[in-house]
C-alpha cells in the first residue's frame, strides 16, 4: 500500500479530552468510496456523542491525520510527543508511553500524562534514586571516611561492584526474555531464578578447583562474555521458534540455555574473595567487596529495568556483559604487587 490516507476512518466515543475515550478505527484493503463516507457521516449525525477524528474526505487536524497521512510509522513516533512505538519482544513495555525527555521535563504538562500506566515508571526512577543515595551514603562514605587509613584497594572493591551488577543485568534480562517463552511471568521468574541460582551455586563450589589459582580468573570471565554476546543475538530468534513447543520440553530448553551460564556466572565472585584474601588478608577488604556486590545486585536490579524500558532487553544484556568485561580487566587487581600493604 502506497497511500494509506484513503483506507482509514477513525471515529471516538466523545470528544479526547481524558483517559479511557474509546477509539474505533475502520480499515479497508480498497479506499473508501463516498457512498460509505456518506453512510459513516449519516451514522454520526445519528449518534451525537460520536466524533469524527479522520475521514478521507474530512481530514481533522490531529495527530490521527498526521500519522495516517504521512504513511511514516516510524518517522511519526520519533517526533510524538508520546511513546506510541509498536511492542516488540525486545520492548515488550506496552503499558510505557512516555518519553523520557517528557517525563524529565518538569514544565510538561503532568495532567496531560496518562499516569494510571506510567506511575510505575516514575516510581522505579525514584525507586533509583533512593537506592543511589542510599549507597553513597552507608557505604561509599563509610569507606571513604572511616576506613581512610585501611588503604582499600579501590580496583578491587570496583571488581566487585561489576560482578554484581553484570549478574543482575543478566538475570533481570533473561527473566523478562523468558516471559514470553513460558507463557507467564510467574513461571520465568521461577524457571530462571531457580536455575540460575542452582547452577551458580554449583560453579562457585567448583570454582574451588578450577580456579583455585586466581591467575585463571580469566578463563570463566572470558567464557561469560563470549556467552552473553551469541546470546543477544541468538537467544531471541531460538525462543521465538520454539515458543510453540510443549512446556515440558520448553523447561529443558530452559535448562540448556541457562545451566551453562549460570554454572560460569557463579566463578568469578568467589575467585575474587579468594584472591582478595591472599593479598590482603590483614584487614576487611573481604566485608567491604560482601558489601559492594551486594549494593551494585541491588542498584542492578533497578538500572536492568530502566535500560530495558529505553534501550531494549538485548541492550540489557549487552551491558551485562559490559559489566563482566570491566570485571576481567580489573581482575589483575588480585595479585599482590598490585595491592598495597
Amino acid at each position: 500500500m502506497t497511500d494509506a490516507s484513503q483506507h482509514f476512518i477513525v471515529v471516538s466515543d466523545g470528544d479526547l479530552d481524558e483517559d479511557g475515550i474509546p477509539v474505533a478505527v475502520l480499515a479497508k484493503k480498497s479506499a473508501f468510496t463516498p457512498e460509505e463516507e456518506a453512510t459513516v457521516t449519516q451514522h454520526l449525525r445519528d449518534y451525537e456523542d460520536l466524533r469524527l477524528l479522520y475521514s478521507p474526505f474530512e481530514p481533522k487536524p490531529n495527530a490521527f491525520s498526521r500519522l495516517i497521512q504521512s504513511n511514516d510509522p516510524e518517522a511519526f513516533t520519533r517526533t510524538y510527543e508520546y511513546n506510541v512505538t509498536a511492542v516488540t519482544d525486545n520492548k515488550p513495555f506496552f503499558f510505557f508511553t512516555v518519553k523520557l525527555a517528557r517525563l524529565l521535563n518538569v514544565n510538561s504538562n503532568s495532567s496531560a500524562m496518562d499516569w494510571e500506566v506510567n506511575l510505575g515508571v516514575a516510581v522505579l526512577g525514584m525507586l533509583l534514586i533512593i537506592s543511589i543515595v542510599a549507597v553513597i551514603a552507608f557505604l561509599v562514605l563509610p569507606l571513604a571516611v572511616r576506613d581512610r587509613t585501611a588503604h582499600h584497594n579501590a580496583g578491587a572493591l570496583l571488581y566487585f561492584i561489576a560482578v554484581g551488577l553484570g549478574y543482575i543485568l543478566v538475570e533481570i534480562s533473561l527473566i523478562q526474555r523468558f516471559v514470553l517463552f513460558l507463557g507467564h511471568p510467574t513461571y520465568a521468574l521461577t524457571v530462571v531464578v531457580f536455575l540460575m541460582l542452582l547452577s551458580s551455586g554449583i560453579g562457585s563450589l567448583a570454582s574451588r578447583r578450577w580456579c583455585a589459582d586466581v591467575h585463571r580468573l580469566w578463563l570463566p570471565l572470558c567464557a561469560i562474555i563470549f556467552v552473553l554476546v551469541i546470546y543477544t543475538g541468538v537467544l531471541p530468534l531460538l525462543l521465538g521458534r520454539l515458543v510453540g513447543a510443549p512446556f515440558f520440553a520448553k523447561l529443558i530448553i530452559s535448562g540448556i540455555v541457562l545451566v551453562p551460564l549460570g554454572f560460569v556466572m557463579g566463578m568469578p565472585f568467589p575467585t575474587g574473595l579468594r584472591g582478595l584474601a591472599s593479598a590482603r588478608p590483614d584487614d576487611n577488604s573481604i566485608e567491604w567487596a560482601w558489601a559492594m556486590n551486594a549494593a551494585s545486585s541491588v542498584l542492578g536490579s533497578v538500572l536492568a529495568i530502566v535500560v530495558a524500558i529505553q534501550f531494549g532487553l538485548n541492550a540489557t544484556l549487552a551491558c551485562g556483559a559490559a559489566a563482566y568485561f570491566l570485571a576481567l580487566l580489573l581482575r589483575r587487581q588480585f595479585q599482590p604487587s598490585q595491592v598495597r600493604a
